[in-house]
């Protein structure tokens, strides 16, 4: 056998199948030019030509597919959290004694929790934020509370003369 390599064209057509599903499946290609024996170059232009677009979808799938499974996964969280803490909330609910601070804060913390949660799933804001535009008269009145803004508030006054405030 000849220690010779041969371009990518010249393998067999089941060889040239394995070859680009191992490459596709993220084998390098130096590792399969070597496996194969066959010129780096000649695989690469085959990598960069002919399969580019094809490894960039496969992938692109199998980042959605990751996504995908992340997200049915985080639903199956959520909807545990939400029965722990449903259970939670009724146990101190039934309770006789009335809940500790803490208790009533974790209570609340819970609350707010699942609201964000089904904001969430509302396509919601999960913050109170208000989105108004700032008027120059209270921008004004802002910058003159700022002793380093440079801003000066502009009051009306009344000049008295010393004769008159006596």
């Amino acid at each position: 056998m000849s220690n010779e390599k041969r371009t990518y064209s010249s393998l067999t057509l089941s060889d040239k199948k394995e070859f680009k599903r191992r490459y596709l499946e993220g084998e390098s290609i130096n590792s399969l030019s070597e496996e194969f024996r066959v010129k780096r170059t000649s695989a690469q232009y085959y990598a960069n030509k002919e399969w580019k677009q094809e490894k960039a979808l496969m992938r692109a799938e199998l980042f959605q597919q990751f996504s995908d499974d992340k997200k049915e996964n985080f639903i199956k969280m959520s909807n545990a959290s939400i029965i722990i803490m449903t259970r939670a909330l009724q146990e101190l609910a039934k309770r006789d004694n009335p809940p500790t601070i803490a208790e009533a804060k974790r209570a609340t913390e819970i609350l707010e929790s699942l609201d964000k949660i089904s904001r969430l799933d509302e396509n919601k804001p999960t913050e109170i934020t208000e989105e108004r535009p700032i008027t120059t008269v209270e921008l004004k009145d802002k910058l003159s509370l700022d002793p380093f803004s440079g801003v000066v508030k502009e009051v009306e006054f009344k000049e008295v003369s010393d004769e008159e405030s006596n």
